[in-house]
Parts: C-alpha cells; sequence; structure tokens
C-alpha cells in the first residue's frame, strides 16, 4: 500500500494512518522519494498527518533518517496550514544535531515564525531553536543572543522554558 493509500483509506482512523506510515517508513517499506512524491499530491491537512509520522520517526533513537528529511521539513514550516508548521518545526528540531550544516534557511524560517501569533507555533519553533543552540557552532554565535532577545520578550511560560533551559545547555558551550 503506499502512502498516499494509506492516507487516503476511509477506513482507517487518523492514528492509524500515521502509525501505518510510522511502520512502513521503519520497515523501509517507504523511502524519501515516497514520502517526497506523495506530497506532491496531498493537500496540506494530509501532508501534516505525514509529517507526523516523519517527526515520530525522527525522534527514534534506533533509525536513523536522511539529510533529506530535513529539507522536506524545511519546504513546510513557513506553510499556510499550522499543523504542518508544528510538525516541520519539530523534525528539524530532532534532526538538528545528525545535519548541523544543512540549517540555515531552517533557521531563518524558525525565527520568523517565533514570532507568530499561535503558541503553538511559536512552542515548535522553539523547541526547534532550543536544539539547534545546543549544537556548539550555533551556541557560540550569533543566534545565541537571537534565542536570548526572544527569550526576554516571551511572555508564554512553555515557550520561554523551552528558551531558558536551551540558553542554560548553550552557555556552558560558548
Amino acid at each position: 500500500m503506499t502512502i498516499t493509500e494509506i492516507i487516503n483509506d476511509k477506513s482507517l482512523k487518523r492514528l492509524e494512518k500515521r502509525n501505518a506510515i510510522v511502520a512502513a517508513m521503519i520497515n523501509c517499506e517507504a523511502n524519501f522519494p515516497m514520502v517526497s512524491e506523495a506530497c506532491e499530491s496531498l493537500s496540506e491537512k494530509n501532508i501534516s498527518l505525514l509529517l507526523e509520522a516523519v517527526e515520530e520517526v525522527s525522534r527514534s533513537k534506533e533509525f536513523t533518517l536522511e539529510p533529506e528529511y530535513l529539507d522536506l521539513a524545511e519546504k513546510y514550516i513557513l506553510s499556510s496550514d499550522n499543523s504542518c508548521k508544528r510538525e516541520a518545526s519539530r523534525i528539524v528540531g530532532n534532526l538538528a544535531n545528525k545535519f548541523p550544516a544543512k540549517l540555515e534557511n531552517a533557521i531563518a524560517a524558525l525565527l520568523q515564525n517565533a514570532g507568530n501569533d499561535g503558541t503553538v507555533i511559536r512552542w515548535a519553533s522553539a523547541y526547534a531553536l532550543s536544539c539547534i543552540i545546543m549544537i556548539p557552532h550555533y551556541a557560540k554565535g550569533p543566534l545565541f543572543e537571537r534565542i536570548s532577545d526572544l527569550c526576554a520578550k516571551e511572555n508564554e511560560s512553555g515557550v520561554k522554558n523551552q528558551y531558558i533551559k536551551a540558553l542554560k545547555k548553550a552557555e556552558k558551550l560558548r
């Protein structure tokens, strides 16, 4: 069954669809070209479901995704769909330490979303930026000050705590 067929299967609930895609990815039945191709034909609502599955796999300690998944996530950080923004940001955060040289474009988009009106979008951006700032190259660079400024301006405690925790760890790398 293809990714598009799984997503379009009316007999499956959303969670079942996500779990089927996760299983296909982990069992190497679905690879990056298949995921990318599915994104080309799906609505943003369904792309968010696919990104949820990719995000779950990107958290796995036993399975490593290719750097192309970082490029895919970057493409959806500034999506008009908030679920796509959230999942794409989380994927970037999960993959940041594996591909630190490929983060510049994602960082620019995450900084843009850090000013979003939606708390969930700001939290997801804070999560990704917090993962990135704990990479020595970024901890020692200008991103540290940008995140410090974001932290100082943030009023939502959940978002602010993401930044505070990461800044404390990054400070030790400076």
